[in-house]
């Protein structure tokens, strides 16, 4: 019995190729049913959209009939079956509107266009998506630039103050505050959607765009300013910009603000933050492909070393700093941490398929922090199949979709989503979750971080 079992080990070891896959499969799958199906929100009537090209039995299949124009800031993931299907219970959604999870959420089916339309003649159905999904976003955008800025014209946070009777939507600001980062989130966004659109449209919203650019060049002196988390999250979304537009503005902005950032980050007394180690790695992961000068790429290494030493053997998971019985762990810890080290090994380096497969095992999914993973698909369905070419030698197996061991939303009666976060208790080596509640601040960035670092086309 016992020669069986290295055998059985390696079979069930995961590689970074079913990791990432998993990870994109949850992003893709999670997004779909949040916009589609959860109503945690503002939706939007679907006679808004144009949909001429789709055929009537798609927009069924899909059950298109509440996509959302904006989202709540919280909301109940708990499910419940209607019309044969589930979706999400309609009470406890915070009507607070963020910039910044609506952001995050309309750049994630902006960077899932091209994977849906890859199945051009050979799915409509999940063709359908590409021109769906293409079509809310504008709508969505729209709706930002209308209802979410203030009367300065930058984005800012808004509370839903529509009277149901009457229907008209009103919203007021909930703070006087803005950030730049969200500001640049929606420059990002903008342009991003104006490379699938035509005619006035498309040059409409990049102006739109290149308008936020010139007034981050104008007033680039107060960017430098600014808290270091903040910094840290406009950095990056420079650079993402940068990957979206190649315009050398953006790169020298970018680069400007990284440097403060990375002094300030050496400087400090509390420069062990797992997400700022992250964050940070990810900006010059980025500055590096986009200057291919070695100092970023110096940096990777030293912080991708770091990241490394959190990592505890006897354990199977990295840990913080500090003698407490208890560690809280957050969503971004985690995740962040395992796309910095999936990100990585796509720039070439050497990087721990060990402690990948192991974080992603005990600290992502038996942790409970993810309340419920999507179903592989069907044996029929081409997306089972690698290079959707349904042949035998193509089928991928079922850990390129989800772990045997973590419930589907079916099953669970839960929506496919984050926790804020777990307590781990090193004595009893148990995790313990958060109150269960769905956050958008704490999903989408993280849908839209899987979608865009593990893109094949972003390295």
């Amino acid at each position: 019995m016992l020669r069986y079992i290295g055998p059985f080990l390696r079979m069930n070891k995961l590689n970074i190729k079913q990791v990432e896959n998993q990870l994109f499969h949850l992003s893709k799958e999670s997004l779909k049913n949040i916009v589609l199906h959860s109503k945690c929100g503002i939706t939007l009537n679907l006679k808004d959209l144009n949909l001429k090209h789709i055929s009537s039995s798609d927009i069924n299949t899909l059950n298109l009939n509440s996509p959302l124009l904006c989202i709540y800031k919280k909301g109940n993931p708990k499910l419940k079956i209607q019309n044969n299907l589930y979706s999400w219970i309609e009470d406890k959604h915070k009507k607070d509107i963020n910039v910044s999870s609506n952001s995050y959420m309309t750049l994630c089916l902006l960077e899932l266009i091209e994977y849906y339309r890859g199945f051009k003649n050979l799915d409509s159905t999940k063709y359908s998506l590409s021109i769906i999904y293409t079509e809310l976003a504008k709508k969505q955008l729209d709706f930002y630039a209308s209802f979410l800025r203030n009367a300065e014209g930058v984005f800012i946070d808004k509370k839903d103050c529509t009277d149901p009777i009457i229907g008209k939507i009103k919203l007021k600001d909930s703070t006087k505050e803005f950030k730049f980062s969200e500001q640049c989130l929606l420059m990002n966004a903008f342009y991003k959607c104006s490379d699938y659109l035509d005619g006035n449209s498309k040059d409409s919203f990049k102006d739109f765009s290149l308008d936020i650019l010139k007034m981050f060049v104008d007033f680039k002196e107060e960017m430098y300013e600014i808290p270091f988390n903040d910094k840290a999250l406009l950095c990056l979304n420079l650079n993402i910009f940068y990957s979206y537009s190649n315009i050398d503005d953006a790169k020298i902005l970018s680069l400007d603000i990284f440097d403060l950032l990375y002094e300030e980050y050496t400087k400090s007394n509390d420069n062990d933050k797992i997400q700022d180690i992250c964050i940070i790695y990810l900006n010059a992961a980025l500055l590096y492909k986009h200057t291919n000068l070695f100092r970023f790429k110096k940096i990777c290494i030293s912080l991708m070393e770091l990241l490394i030493k959190h990592y505890n053997e006897e354990l199977s998971i990295f840990i913080k700093p500090g003698e407490d019985k208890e560690i809280r762990f957050s969503s971004e810890d985690i995740i962040l941490y395992i796309i910095s080290m999936l990100y990585h090994h796509k720039l070439g380096e050497e990087a721990s398929e060990n402690i990948i497969s192991e974080v992603f095992r005990n600290q992502l999914v038996d942790s409970g922090i993810v309340l419920s993973w999507p179903d592989a698909p069907n044996l029929d369905d081409i997306e089972h199949y690698k290079d959707f070419k349904s042949v035998p030698e193509n089928l991928l197996e079922e850990q390129y979709f989800k772990m045997s061991n973590i419930t589907t939303p079916e099953s669970s009666e839960v929506a496919p989503i984050f926790l804020k976060n777990v307590i781990y208790n090193k004595d009893k080596k148990t995790f313990k979750q958060s109150k269960v509640i769905f956050d958008s601040r704490k999903n989408l960035n993280l849908f839209f971080f899987i979608l865009h670092f593990l893109n094949d086309k972003t390295c």
